[in-house]
């Protein structure tokens, strides 16, 4: 019997080798992405913003990358001891104002660097509403529980997010022309938004990205959503919440994008890091220092085979 349709998504056209750097920048699902090709010894950069849902807060953030410019203090806030950026996820704080600045600075201008020479940006939109600060008339990527009635929930069409995105592409390419940009949309379910809202989320950030990369050169599209959503399209592969994708659900994802992205050769040297993952893991739980011994010549073993098919790979 069958379960789930096996869809298979295009090839992009070009293949994403281990010795190319990736960044990422969006939601929680482009963590999730980063994680499996940072355990597949890829090259990559995270946001320095943390993770960003919406599409006005990563414009924000691509465009203080790029530009490097200095960071606004008024959007700097103290809560319960530590300091919190109006554009960043709640994981960048910091003990004092200063520290906080000191830390914004650095993780950008490691980002501005690290962004001036990949190949590859992965951009993952995860909804369309966003909230903006009244009296600062910003898009705040977070909320960091202030009171409600400082901010106003809005909701971008996608004719809003394509002009803006139109031109951040062309200063994206300026910046760095070798680059090429994915885009995917997350599929976790904003259920606090409700059924109805989240669709109509989704369906604006489809819209999107589908003109994007009608429009422009080296601008791709990854069906993230459509691979959980229609393709696997239950929820067994979802975690307890019933929004977030399960471990089963990632992996199946990650496997489609390898197919899309990678070429045989990256796709061989992946499946010998896997296994070289699986022994490091095992070693934790070897019962015996014979056991261990044995497991640890294949560990060596198996390193030196992976350093043959790449030389330059660096092991965490």
């Amino acid at each position: 019997m069958k379960f789930h349709l096996n869809y298979t998504p295009e090839k992009f056209g070009f293949e994403i080798e281990h010795s190319e750097p990736c960044f990422l920048i969006g939601s929680c699902f482009a963590e999730n992405m980063a994680q499996k090709l940072q355990e597949h010894l890829f090259p990559v950069h995270l946001s320095p913003n943390g993770i960003l849902f919406n599409p006005e807060s990563i414009l924000q953030s691509l465009k203080a990358i790029t530009g490097n410019s200095a960071f606004d203090e008024s959007l700097v806030i103290e809560r319960d001891g530590l300091w919190y950026s109006f554009l960043h996820h709640s994981s960048v704080h910091a003990s004092g104002k200063k520290a906080l600045l000191e830390k914004i600075h650095t993780t950008q201008q490691e980002a501005h660097d690290f962004l001036k020479t990949t190949k590859y940006l992965i951009i993952t939109f995860g909804t369309a509403f966003v909230y903006e600060h009244k009296t600062l008339q910003r898009v705040v990527s977070n909320c960091h529980k202030q009171p409600g009635n400082l901010f106003e929930k809005k909701f971008l069409e996608p004719d809003v997010i394509v002009e803006a995105y139109q031109s951040l592409i062309q200063k994206l390419k300026a910046f760095n022309p070798d680059l090429n940009i994915i885009f995917t949309v997350s599929p976790v379910k904003y259920l606090k938004d409700g059924l109805e809202n989240n669709s109509r989320s989704k369906a604006s950030l489809l819209l999107t990205v589908h003109r994007l990369v009608k429009t422009n050169e080296n601008v791709h599209y990854f069906p993230a959503f459509e691979l959980q959503t229609d393709d696997l399209r239950d929820y067994r592969f979802y975690k307890e919440d019933l929004a977030h994708p399960n471990a089963q659900a990632i992996d199946y994802i990650w496997q489609k994008f390898s197919e899309s992205a990678f070429s045989e050769k990256t796709l061989q040297l992946n499946l010998e890091i896997s296994k070289l993952n699986a022994a490091l893991h095992h070693r934790k739980q070897s019962p015996s220092v014979e056991g261990d011994k044995k497991l640890q010549s294949y560990i060596e073993q198996q390193k030196e085979k992976i350093k043959a098919s790449a030389p330059g790979l660096l092991f965490t």
